[in-house]
């Protein structure tokens, strides 16, 4: 139990030193798709924002991509058409579904790498069915970056691996009233800010859609069906 102890106090003790130094950053997915075609080029595009408010230009990242036990391919990224963001383009394997890794390359520590939740892939022409506004939601909240400041238990998908922070307040079990949080994505700003951290909510852009669906998920009006 000591040396227990002693692991998660030196853990701590190890993020704060990074934090401090500006060592972490937060990446967000534009226009995340909810399904891939087979053979297909697809275009990613993501911003990296260090503390996530400051886009980082200058990033030289990679994006992986996973499909079963196949082997990994690996796309470099280009600049992007905004300060902090890049894109990177590769062809969809022929699988039902892949896994994205962002390697931002800010950090060798990954601190500011992203994984995405599975893709489902379909054959051309093949379109499956409509995602409830909760199910996306919950993909959204793991590619916009939500849960690298945000602990939340509700959404478990690589929490561990996408560095969870906690400068923002804890979601786990919260049912938030839908216009708060639909304020808090569109104009964060308008809003006081929450606790001591000096990290503020930085506005995403985010389209219509999906401040739908991340309001249907943290307020909780619409029960997931499951994916």
């Amino acid at each position: 139990m000591v040396l227990l102890q002693k692991l998660a106090l030196a853990a701590l003790a190890g993020l704060g030193a990074h934090a401090a130094v500006g060592g972490w950053a937060v990446i967000t997915v534009e226009d995340f798709p909810d399904y891939l075609e087979s053979g297909a080029s697809y275009r990613i595009e993501y911003t990296v924002r260090q503390h996530g408010v400051t886009p980082l230009t200058g990033l030289t990242g990679t994006v992986v991509v996973q499909a079963g036990a196949a082997d990994a391919l690996t796309a470099r990224t280009q600049p992007g058409s905004a300060p902090g963001r890049y894109v990177a383009t590769f062809r969809v394997p022929d699988t039902d579904r892949v896994t994205l890794s962002i390697k931002s390359g800010f950090s060798g520590g990954g601190w500011g790498d992203l994984n995405l939740m599975p893709i489902p892939v379909v054959r051309a022409g093949q379109r499956p069915a409509a995602l409830a506004l909760a199910d996306r939601g919950h993909r959204l909240f793991v590619a916009k970056g939500c849960g690298s400041c945000h602990v939340n238990g509700d959404v478990p998908e690589y929490a561990a691996m996408n560095r969870v922070y906690g400068v923002a307040p804890e979601l786990t079990g919260r049912r938030l009233e839908a216009p708060y949080v639909r304020q808090r994505l569109t104009n964060p700003a308008s809003l006081p800010k929450i606790g001591d951290s000096p990290v503020r909510m930085p506005n995403l852009g985010l389209a219509p859609d999906e401040v739908d669906a991340l309001v249907t998920l943290v307020s909780g009006q619409d029960q997931r069906t499951g994916m």
